[in-house]
């Protein structure tokens, strides 16, 4: 089930981007120079945008969607989820009748821990998150510790991070009926002992892992990473280049579903932003993930 606000027609949401080597998504609208946001997710459609939006101290935030119709995108809404003042992220199930984000709520009575937990909602055909259904998931994705930015394709191949080992790094799963299986840790060379990882996305073919990382090695802060599968592993993490990586934090990469375009958050300053982190989108050089 893919998810749209117009399954009929391909819009153009996209089209004035298509000249520019790298350009803040959807300025004034979507990408603020008061709030840090970062997008999870684009229809295939490109017309239902879905990201989250944080305060500058990161003390709140939240998911919010956005429809382009009539060559333009319309102003944000927050979903209500009910539960807490701290969402973040979100993916769909592969049927799209579900949601999976991070909620820093507690998950059960007297927990003042105010830890990151993986969440779930249900989702109906119109787009529409229904409150009700929100609570914690029930696998072992959620530990005692920290865990979030799950991430998933549509064949169910699921990643998420958790601190439960004593560092972040990033655990792989299998969404089969409805439940979170075969969870591992991955090795060396994704998961490094001196540095915390968290995934963003995750190719259609399972085989291209592009996730978040401080490492020596980078540009700055957080960087931008893809390990692609081969020969039975997980290959050597390649740091993703200029203009993508910089001095400062860069996460959350995404693809179109068409690969033609990559969206990325940076904490770069510019002349439309400085001190948050925006959305920044840049026209694919040839990516086969």
């Amino acid at each position: 089930m893919f998810l749209s606000c117009n399954n009929h027609r391909r819009t153009n949401s996209l089209d004035k981007y298509s000249n520019t080597d790298i350009e803040i998504f959807e300025k004034g609208i979507i990408s603020t120079s008061g709030h840090h946001e970062g997008l999870s997710y684009l229809s295939p459609e490109q017309d239902v945008a879905i990201f989250t939006r944080s305060t500058k101290n990161f003390s709140e935030s939240g998911i919010y969607i956005s429809k382009f119709s009539d060559n333009e995108w319309s102003i944000p809404e927050k979903i209500n989820f009910g539960h807490g003042n701290y969402q973040a992220g979100l993916a769909f199930s592969p049927d799209g009748k579900k949601a999976f984000f991070t909620n820093k709520m507690a998950i059960t009575d007297g927990d003042s821990t105010n830890l990151w937990n993986v969440w779930e909602v249900e989702v109906n055909d119109n787009l529409e998150f229904m409150e009700q259904t929100v609570k914690p998931i029930t696998s072992t994705i959620n530990s005692e510790s920290q865990d979030c930015c799950l991430t998933m394709n549509s064949n169910g191949k699921a990643f998420f991070s958790s601190d439960r080992d004593g560092t972040w790094d990033i655990y792989t799963a299998d969404y089969i009926s409805g439940s979170f299986l075969n969870i591992q840790k991955l090795k060396s060379p994704i998961n490094h002992v001196d540095s915390g990882e968290w995934p963003s996305y995750i190719s259609e073919n399972g085989r291209s892992l592009y996730f978040s990382s401080i490492r020596n090695n980078g540009f700055g802060g957080d960087d931008i990473y893809v390990s692609n599968f081969s020969e039975g592993s997980w290959q050597a993490p390649k740091l993703m280049n200029e203009p993508i990586n910089s001095a400062s934090y860069e996460d959350s990469a995404t693809f179109t579903k068409d690969l033609q375009f990559l969206f990325f958050a940076s904490w770069r300053d510019s002349e439309f932003s400085k001190g948050v982190s925006n959305i920044y989108i840049k026209k694919n050089d040839g990516s086969k993930s």
